[in-house]
């Protein structure tokens, strides 16, 4: 019997690898500002999907290690900020004299001219992605204030999709081939990042599930084809978020929401809940990271899902150690455990079937990050990297959350955290072979900010083989 990852993988296979995502608009915001304050989250900028988002990354990189805004970059450049920023977040597409000035400016020893020459080198459908993609890549993400999803997750009112407008008729088959296509891509985002296969399944959801949500079928029917539609949605949305396309997959997530409570699916809101609050901890969002996360538990605990539960708990601790509350953290950390110990994976949905106690092991290690509590970060992540053969993103996290708890930052530093560098080091390189394949913005934005914070030791022997194995294995220059 052929399984449904079988089926995903021959369907995939014939994929065109470009997408439209015309169909979900992005968000109009009037607040994106020119000349950005010096952050330490990242905010809309896409790493390692194509050279030029890559060339991006490192010109952000750059500019932040040598703490200068857009626009006082552009003054030495005689550059606008509006340009550099356009082209920190892969818009427009840098030229060859542009790299100079910049290497030039932000004294790179020529790493940015390295990488446009290398960028034109490959073949140009490594960029196809970007130019076919109808609509902006780069919308705005926006926070509750602007819309709130939870409070129409809670609202009375079921969304209702227009149904018969096309000829074709919705059944079993189709639905088992959607189930399949979600194992395929939620293998493939797992593996090697929101970015490898983002633009395939925007392609499927435009192609195949928007018009099978618009054909006939009965309402039995119905609630599967509304949980399979939502599931897709969300792992675009996820996909989107992973490769730093925020407001678009904020825009997959509300209709993910749409489509779960359409169906009545309390587990899969929740799922999807926790997802946006993880996008919103990654923007350093807390009010929102806060408020997604605990409707998220919420909607697990009326759902029935132990290992639904386990996962939201768990993210919310993220939230609350983010926001400061280590006792908070610590308390929905010991109900995650606890949820979990109780779940059953065959009872459980197949898309929190990930969520065991390796993946459990991992959340413990991050609360402790957030909690800027370095010890238990090195004492947890040894395990988190030992269980994550395979997995070459959460790899490629925890070895970078890892290698940033040996060098604190300015705020930890005070607190008399002490300064290993050659451990730090010696954690990257190990990573940096791993990462090179890998098409997730986040991670290499976790490696950026080590890279960053070892700047100041960038006379060590160690020190300047990071940056070397960095270039040459990871960005490809050099």
């Amino acid at each position: 019997m052929t399984s449904r990852t079988e089926v995903g993988i021959c369907l995939m296979r014939t994929e065109n690898l470009s997408a439209s995502e015309a169909a979900l608009k992005p968000v109009p915001n009037d607040q994106v500002e020119e000349d950005e304050a010096m952050v330490k989250q990242p905010r809309e900028l896409a790493a390692m999907e194509s050279a030029q988002q890559f060339f991006g990354a490192e010109l952000r990189h750059w500019r932040l290690l040598r703490k200068m805004s857009l626009n006082r970059l552009g003054a030495v450049s005689h550059d606008s900020g509006s340009l550099i920023c356009k082209i920190e977040k892969a818009q427009r597409r840098p030229t060859r004299d542009f790299a100079q000035r910049m290497d030039e400016a932000l004294e790179t020893g020529g790493v940015l001219e390295r990488m446009w020459s290398d960028m034109n080198s490959r073949a140009p459908q490594e960029d196809s992605t970007i130019s076919l993609v109808a609509d902006e890549p780069n919308a705005p993400w926006v926070g509750c204030d602007v819309f709130d999803p939870v409070r129409e997750w809670l609202d009375e009112t079921v969304p209702v999709f227009a149904t018969g407008e096309s000829h074709r008729r919705v059944g079993n088959a189709d639905i088992e081939v959607m189930w399949s296509m979600c194992d395929v891509f939620s293998n493939a985002d797992h593996h090697l990042g929101g970015g490898y296969a983002r633009a395939t399944l925007a392609r499927f959801l435009d192609d195949v599930v928007g018009p099978a949500l618009r054909g006939s079928y009965d309402s039995r029917t119905a609630s599967e084809l509304y949980a399979v539609a939502a599931r897709l949605c969300d792992l675009s949305g996820f996909m989107c978020f992973d490769s730093a396309r925020q407001g678009l997959g904020q825009k997959y997530f509300r209709q993910a929401l749409r489509l779960a409570k359409a169906g009545g699916n309390a587990a899969l809101g929740a799922h999807i809940l926790t997802d946006m609050s993880m996008q919103a901890h990654y923007l350093s969002r807390k009010k929102d990271a806060l408020w997604f996360g605990a409707a998220a538990v919420r909607a697990a605990e009326q759902s029935g899902s132990p290992s639904s539960t386990a996962r939201c708990n768990a993210v919310l601790a993220r939230a609350h150690a983010l926001n400061g509350d280590m006792t908070a953290g610590a308390q929905a950390m010991l109900e995650a455990e606890r949820r979990l110990n109780r779940a059953r994976p065959d009872d459980e949905p197949d898309w929190i079937r990930f969520f065991t106690d390796r993946q459990l092991s991992a959340e413990f290690m991050y609360v402790a990050h957030d909690g800027r509590r370095a010890v238990d970060v090195q004492r947890r992540a040894p395990v988190v990297l030992a269980d994550s053969a395979g997995m070459e993103r959460r790899q490629v996290l925890a070895a970078a959350t890892l290698a940033a708890s040996y060098v604190p930052d300015s705020d930890e530093a005070t607190t008399g955290q002490s300064v290993e560098v050659e451990q730090a080091c010696r954690v990257l390189l190990n990573t940096m072979r791993v990462a090179r394949g890998l098409t997730s913005a986040r991670g290499i934005e976790l490696i950026n900010i080590v890279r960053r914070r070892l700047a100041p030791y960038a006379d060590l022997a160690i020190v300047q083989q990071v940056e070397d194995e960095f270039r040459s294995t990871v960005a490809l220059v050099g």
